[in-house]
């Protein structure tokens, strides 16, 4: 056992330069972990105990550039908007504890439904697979209808479409691969509009940090990461679906409770980590990079499963203690800059990363993406819009749709 706990932690470390490194997705370091697997001294399961730990410890410490640098990956987006918001309030300390707190419930609830979803699972992937369009059409519909007002409806749905478009050319160009190319279009979308729109308001001086704050345990914290947890199930079972398509849900159904709207998708990223390899058991439909690598090398068992479970409690643990300890290095970090100072330097290297990982081709997706993201913040209307960059495409695949 001593050997797995070696091969966690590796994985744990992997995660965590994974989860600070805007651009470096969980799913790189698993595709070069396969190439290189042949060559290595390791079991099909030594190698599956750091894949998982590196899949686990990433949904947590991804937050961290999402909160300070207002940097996303796919799964992130969404709440770069709210927790970077925290920050300029001086409330960056509680992003952090949200998101930590968020990701350790979605896992405990996880756990609690784990072996009924091995016999639900399966079923529902099956009964809920033909009705995923019509729930798309309505959370579209419904995002759309929240603006009220009827110049703003009429940006909104432009948005959508526009930001559909995006996503269709994100698509079906053949220069990168999808994994590559997420990273520059959500770093536009919502990274790069949002630190531009922060020059632009000329906000200079960052609010002086709370350390000090407590968040404690609640009816809303346990009811929001339960939605979180469902919600990592819906991701791991329904076909072209997205942690940030469900979080798109949840923004509907949380509405402008931003605490819960954290909670609930935090829990939806480690939710996911979890069910990806639970789906790979039940349906044999690996729904990550990690649980597809593990899936090239090991012939997944209910055996196999647990212990894979139990890895994942024990990353789950050490990014926790991660999380919150890098959090807070990153506020006393942070106080001592000059925000428009840190917003160029974020935006320098995003830039930097961008090109470093997805070369000029990359640049031009990053910059078309910013100017879909600043429409939302010049029109005055919801950001959630430009999730029409994944559900358009979404919604064609699905109808059988090719433009």
């Amino acid at each position: 056992m001593i050997n797995y706990l070696f091969y966690a932690l590796t994985g744990c470390l992997l995660g965590t330069i994974t989860g600070l490194t805007p651009g470096l997705h969980v799913n790189t370091i698993a595709l070069i972990g396969l190439s290189l697997y042949p060559r290595l001294p390791v079991s099909p399961t030594e190698f599956s105990t750091a894949m998982v730990g590196m899949a686990v410890t990433h949904t947590f410490l991804d937050f961290i550039p999402s909160i300070y640098l207002g940097v996303p990956e796919e799964e992130t987006a969404l709440t770069v908007l709210p927790t970077h918001q925290l920050l300029l309030q001086g409330r960056a300390i509680e992003a952090v504890k949200l998101t930590a707190y968020g990701s350790l419930l979605g896992l405990f609830f996880s756990l609690l439904l784990l072996i009924p979803s091995l016999h639900i699972i399966p079923i529902a992937y099956e009964g809920l697979r033909s009705f995923i369009v019509y729930i798309l059409f309505i959370a579209v519909a419904v995002l759309i209808l929240r603006e009220r007002e009827r110049d703003k409806i009429v940006h909104a749905t432009a948005i959508v479409f526009l930001s559909g478009s995006l996503g269709l050319l994100m698509f079906r160009q053949k220069i990168l691969s999808t994994t590559e190319v997420l990273f520059p279009v959500f770093v536009g979308v919502y990274g790069l509009s949002n630190i531009i729109h922060s020059l632009r308001n000329k906000e200079s001086s960052m609010v002086p940090q709370d350390e000090y704050i407590k968040v404690g345990m609640d009816g809303e914290m346990l009811s929001s990461s339960f939605l979180g947890a469902i919600g990592g199930i819906l991701v791991g079972i329904l076909p072209a679906m997205s942690p940030s398509q469900v979080g798109v849900l949840m923004y509907e159904a949380m509405g402008s409770n931003i605490r819960g709207f954290i909670l609930s998708v935090s829990a939806i990223n480690t939710s996911d980590a979890i069910y990806s390899f639970v789906s790979l058991y039940t349906i044999n439909n690996p729904r990550s990079g990690a649980a597809t690598m593990i899936g090239k090398v090991l012939e997944m068992d209910y055996n196999t499963l647990m212990l894979l479970v139990g890895v994942t409690c024990v990353s789950a643990f050490i990014a926790t203690i991660l999380h919150v300890k890098i959090g807070k290095l990153a506020v006393n970090l942070v106080e001592r800059v000059d925000y428009s100072r840190l917003s160029v330097f974020s935006m320098i290297l995003v830039l930097t990363l961008v090109y470093g990982f997805t070369g000029f081709y990359g640049l031009y997706m990053a910059l078309l993406a910013t100017s879909i993201g600043l429409l939302p913040i010049l029109s005055g209307v919801s950001r959630t819009h430009c999730m029409g960059v994944l559900i358009i495409p979404t919604i064609l695949y699905l109808l059988k749709i090719s433009l």
